[in-house]
């Protein structure tokens, strides 16, 4: 008897108390703090209008322009080998290239001799992890330890190779086969390159202003 009482004192707690949170009256919304005269209110980077929000964002970076030029003609390979070595230091890019004084037979890409079998064993094995086939390290002559990359019936052809072993992240020329030769650097620069400083540092004949890459054409 007395447990049956017990559960509806219960029962009648709970709904009164039921009773009493649904009609209550909600307690006032606290008040909006007010800064002290002078201060602004701080906002929140969201509530500030677009034009505030675009002035806040981090600045854009104008790409930097680069200028082109030609340097040579460079009569054998060790002067435009030698060349290179010396411009590349002072430019954002460069590329040595032999170029046809006649009809070229066919074309090769190949990589110019390296200092040291080893070091040129040690790119044919990076070439040949990164799946890259149709090479051979020379072994002597005059151009022992260059790294012979396939021969091309057209320019074209060997073009789209040296691209390819550029996106692989190995630098490569390309050369005509069966005609002389003769050897240009073409360099891409920075704004404030003195092309004349630079040919008389580089031994080279002549420059010229050339046509950039897309790659590195700047705002």
């Amino acid at each position: 008897m007395f447990l049956r009482a017990l559960i509806v004192l219960l029962v009648v707690v709970n709904l009164g108390v039921a009773a009493w949170w649904a009609t209550r009256t909600p307690p006032p919304a606290p008040a909006a703090a007010t800064p002290p005269p002078g201060v602004p209110r701080l906002q929140l980077l969201r509530e500030a209008p677009r034009a505030v929000r675009a002035a806040t964002a981090a600045p854009s970076v104008s790409p930097v322009s680069t200028l082109c030029f030609r340097f040579g003609p460079y009569a054998t390979p060790a002067a435009l080998r030698r060349a290179y070595a010396r411009v590349l230091p002072q430019v954002l890019r460069a590329d040595a290239r032999e170029e046809a004084s006649g009809t070229a037979s066919g074309w090769r890409v190949y990589m110019s001799p390296l200092a040291s079998r080893a070091e040129a064993q040690a790119v044919v094995e990076r070439m040949t992890a990164a799946g890259i086939d149709d090479l051979m390290l020379v072994p002597d002559g005059a151009e022992a330890n260059a790294i012979a990359l396939g021969r091309y019936s057209s320019e074209a052809g060997a073009r789209r190779r040296q691209a390819a072993l550029a996106a692989a992240g190995f630098t490569a020329q390309v050369g005509p086969l069966g005609v002389d030769t003769v050897g240009w650097l073409h360099v891409g620069a920075a704004a404030g390159f003195d092309p004349a400083r630079v040919g008389r540092d580089i031994g080279a004949p002549s420059h010229a202003p050339a046509d950039c890459p897309a790659a590195d054409a700047g705002g």
